[in-house]
């Protein structure tokens, strides 16, 4: 756990079982018609915290319903006499599936995963990513690429890829290690592009309620961010103790049932924590 202004942040890794959703409003001329919320200093998609803490409060009041108020809501939530003990930060995504030449690879920046996964991590032993990474456009291999790989296909680019550091011992936990078989760190230019290119996106109908049959001009598309892609979010807390690991286990058995977002009638939304 990290410390910042006298916060306590704790670091939470989920992994999306389905395509996840979360609508930026309304439609638009592009791509799709229905598009979903992105950073705007990089036009990578997000998972907002704001959506993270509402699904969050509703499942505790799940779990109160069934268990006569084991979780203080009031308290961690806060109410508009008082400010909650916690709050959420925008979801990142972390490790992105890409399918590409020697199978499906999970891309990511260096400043994500020095971020998320090397902050514990001996200086010794850490990952030797040059900061030229952006100049030098190639990609660096740090878990499941073999050496004889000089190149990846991604698709619509050829990228030249390093693969000495591709056996090396990471710090990440255990269920993202058995998951994620190839890890491949790529210039921060490309990952926005990469990550936009191989969202989901699916065509849908509405349905006119009075007819049951597809509404004139019904037809729409919409995008998600793929199942198996790894999100990292942080969880603020203004006390040092275990209050917030307690909320985490409840909780969580919530977003890999009900999920987070919309179109959960498609059988979008769900997040397993890990």
């Amino acid at each position: 756990m990290s410390e910042t202004l006298g916060i306590n942040l704790k670091k939470i890794f989920a992994k999306a079982l389905d395509p996840i959703h979360i609508g930026a409003g309304g439609y638009r001329l592009g791509r799709v018609d229905n598009t979903i919320v992105r950073e705007p200093a990089t036009d990578v998609p997000k998972i907002p915290g704001t959506a993270i803490a509402g699904v969050t409060r509703y499942f505790a009041e799940i779990i109160n319903e069934n268990n006569s108020g084991i979780i203080d809501i009031k308290t961690f939530f806060g109410t508009e006499e008082q400010k909650g003990k916690i709050c959420f930060y925008d979801g990142q995504i972390i490790l992105f599936p890409v399918y590409s030449s020697v199978g499906t690879i999970w891309i990511t920046t260096k400043d994500l995963f020095e971020y998320w996964f090397e902050e514990d991590k001996n200086e010794n032993a850490k990952l030797k990513i040059p900061d030229e990474i952006e100049e030098e456009d190639k990609a660096y291999a740090i878990k499941g690429i073999k050496e004889e790989n000089k190149t990846l296909n991604l698709g619509w680019i050829l990228i030249e890829v390093e693969t000495k550091n591709s056996n090396m011992e990471l710090t990440i936990p255990d269920e993202l290690k058995n998951f994620v078989k190839r890890i491949v760190v790529v210039p921060e230019k490309l990952f926005s592009a990469l990550v936009n290119d191989n969202l989901e996106v699916r065509t849908s109908v509405k349905i006119d309620k009075t007819t049951g049959t597809a509404a004139d001009k019904g037809l729409f598309t919409y995008e998600a961010i793929p199942r198996g892609t790894i999100i990292g979010f942080e969880i603020g807390f203004d006390e040092k103790n275990a209050i917030q690991d307690d909320l985490v286990k409840k909780i969580k058995p919530y977003f890999k049932l009900l999920g987070i977002g919309g179109m959960g009638t498609r059988g979008f939304g769900r997040l397993e924590i890990i």
